[in-house]
């Protein structure tokens, strides 16, 4: 496939109470992918809608085989619909940027930091999240702005028990909405060094910043901790966020 620029706007959607994802109209048919897409570059979808054509019938993690898309290193992709049937979202191996990503309904995870690099999604949006919507297992900042939450556990979520698991990690939130966040908006380990900057963010979450301990795989469980100094910003060691 012939790759183009990416289309960027990135300005964000108003969320009403009891409201679902405004998602863009879709350009065509669904289509459901038999293996995940490989990108590298940069590709503009222009809303196309891509599923794997498997209903989300486990929360395992099932890995990068069940991904819609993989993204190598650098990779970005924009104005792009990632449909209910899948088991994972888009998996990114290193430094990548995802522009008005929309997901339907998120099953294991919407978007996977899997490697060594900096992570920019910037509009967009995602709901109906049993857990979270951004995990890092990887190495760097994740960036998410002025991005929309709908149903969800938790936005981020730094990898409570990964195998070789360490830090640091950070995030940056910025100008982000949500509503119906039953956990944190983001998770941490403090342990590794991680830190959290939350800015301009709104909406209904149960707690803004939560500090975890986190483990090394076969090493117990992660757990939460009392403290707060990595969570930095105006919003950071508020217990809510304010309302939009």
């Amino acid at each position: 496939m012939k790759f183009t620029a990416a289309v960027v706007t990135s300005s964000i959607l108003p969320l009403a109470l009891g409201q679902t994802l405004n998602i863009p109209t879709r350009s065509g048919s669904i289509i459901s992918l038999s293996e995940p897409s490989t990108i590298s570059g940069s590709r503009n979808f222009n809303n196309q809608e891509f599923d794997r054509g498997r209903k989300c019938d486990t929360d395992a993690d099932t890995g990068s085989d069940s991904a819609v898309f993989i993204l190598e290193n650098g990779a970005s992709i924009s104005n792009v619909i990632i449909g209910k049937d899948q088991l994972e979202g888009v998996h990114c191996k290193g430094s990548c940027t995802l522009t008005n990503v929309w997901f339907r309904d998120v099953c294991e995870d919407a978007i996977s930091a899997l490697g060594t690099g900096d992570v920019l999604i910037r509009g967009g949006g995602a709901q109906e999240a049993k857990d979270k919507v951004v995990q890092h297992n990887g190495r760097g900042t994740v960036t998410i702005r002025d991005y929309t939450v709908v149903n969800a556990g938790k936005l981020y979520r730094g990898c409570g028990d990964c195998t070789n698991n360490g830090g640091p990690r950070h995030v940056v939130v910025q100008n982000v909405k949500v509503r119906g966040m039953t956990s944190e908006l983001v998770g941490i380990n403090s342990n590794y060094g991680d830190t959290a900057t939350v800015s301009g963010s709104c909406g209904v979450s149960k707690k803004v910043c939560q500090e975890w301990k986190g483990v090394t795989k076969g090493n117990g469980s992660s757990s939460k901790v009392s403290t707060t100094a990595n969570c930095l910003g105006a919003q950071g060691k508020l217990e809510k966020l304010p309302t939009c």
